[in-house]
């Protein structure tokens, strides 16, 4: 790091990176410094790649990059400005956003998403903890989404802090490492589930059952906890969580448009089955025209493949804070996915027990054999009586003696 740049004191620290107030010596402005915790080539390498795409980006919701590269302590981000407002974690502790302070998130964190896809970035871990917000009241509230590059970083490495880090992961991502712009849109819809009930869609006491309640889609209706917010709204979060990623939105400026127009396509199953109930929509069958929205064309999907980078330099592959890991750990994905049918984004998996194995028919022939031995004994006395008896039958009889004639 330049000697332009001096460290006054610590602002905040996770598992993947620590936070630090500076002062830019030449302009005398106080700015944010990250420091990664990673000295890996690889990961540095994706991680200026990724700060590289963001860097030119000039977006109200977004930090203003003002430097970031590689040093002897490994890889730093500079940003402007303080810490915004509190996080809208902070914010739910005084309970769900009413109707105008939801829309008022909905619509800024859509139009950064927005920005984000169509500069191929995926965010890829968006939760609650990487919102902030800025404002006195919705009215003037500013959203700005952070965490590039932390990944699924928590505050210690605690279970709690393991399920509060993965409680908005998408279902392909726990499958196998899979992270697109659908992703981010089920990320999002996890986000403004909670804003709307002050409580994570998906509650969990360890990852492997947080996992299994994401690829079930186990969690309670939204318009059940939601009444103060009208059905569709409710409604059109849903669409965003569907399990299956091609029946999302395929990119936030496609979300966006469904949310201006108080739109929520119904689910096909079996995510509607999962899902709340909703008003009787049109059968599946018919799906709605490609052109309009690609994203529930059910009888032939337009596949999305995961986003790449333009030109991506050596050891990037998406710019996403969940493929690029940074000190692989309980914080992050693997890089790669497990090969395994079915991989889990978690920390160091615990050995559960081997489930009991099925009855064998083994033990039950071994209480046979007895029978069979007792059985056959029987069999073989019962054979020589009849042996014997037919023996003394064909046998010729003595005849009595003769009576003396007269």
């Amino acid at each position: 790091m330049s000697s332009r740049f001096e460290i006054l004191r610590p602002l905040e620290e996770d598992t993947a990176s620590k936070l630090l107030l500076v002062r830019d010596n030449k302009r005398g402005d106080e700015l944010r410094l990250r420091r990664f915790k990673t000295k890996k080539q690889e990961e540095i390498d994706g991680l200026q790649e990724l700060f590289r795409q963001l860097a030119p980006l000039q977006d109200p919701h977004l930090d203003r990059i003002i430097d970031f590269g590689a040093d002897k302590d490994g890889f730093y981000s500079i940003v402007a400005g303080p810490l915004p407002g509190k996080t809208l974690s902070e914010v739910l502790e005084g309970g769900p956003l009413t109707e105008k302070e939801f829309e008022a998130v909905a619509t800024q964190l859509l139009d950064v998403l927005s920005v984000l896809h169509e500069e191929a970035i995926v965010h890829g871990s968006i939760r609650p903890d990487y919102v902030r917000i800025s404002g006195k009241s919705a009215a003037d509230w500013n959203i700005t989404l952070h965490g590039f590059g932390q990944g699924f970083a928590g505050r210690n490495d605690s279970k709690e802090e393991q399920i509060r880090s993965y409680r908005c992961t998408a279902p392909e991502q726990w499958q196998d490492g899979t992270t697109r712009r659908r992703t981010d849109v089920y990320s999002l819809g996890c986000v403004l589930y909670e804003a709307l009930t002050a409580r994570p869609p998906f509650d969990a006491r360890v990852l492997k059952e947080l996992r299994g309640k994401h690829l079930g889609h186990d969690l309670a209706p939204l318009q059940k906890l939601a009444s103060h917010v009208p059905p569709w709204m409710c409604s059109w979060v849903m669409y965003l969580m569907a399990v299956d990623p091609e029946q999302r939105p395929r990119k936030a400026a496609a979300a966006r448009d469904l949310f201006q127009r108080r739109e929520a396509p119904a689910l096909s199953e079996p995510s509607a089955a999962r899902a709340e109930s909703a008003p009787p929509a049109a059968p599946t069958a018919t799906p709605a025209p490609v052109a309009t929205h690609p994203q529930t064309n059910l009888i032939q999907p337009q596949m999305s493949a995961p986003v790449m980078l333009p030109n991506p330099q050596l050891g990037a592959r998406n710019a996403t804070s969940s493929t690029i890991p940074i000190n692989p750990g309980p914080h992050v994905a693997p890089s790669k996915p497990a090969k395994r049918p079915s991989s889990v984004v978690t920390p160091a998996p615990r050995k559960t027990p081997a489930p009991p194995p099925a009855k064998s028919l083994v033990p039950a022939a071994k209480n046979l054999k007895p029978m069979i031995i007792a059985g056959a004994s029987v069999l073989l006395l019962l054979v020589t009586f009849m042996i014997t008896r037919c023996g003394k039958e064909s046998a010729p009889a003595k005849t009595p003696p003769a009576q003396k004639k007269r």
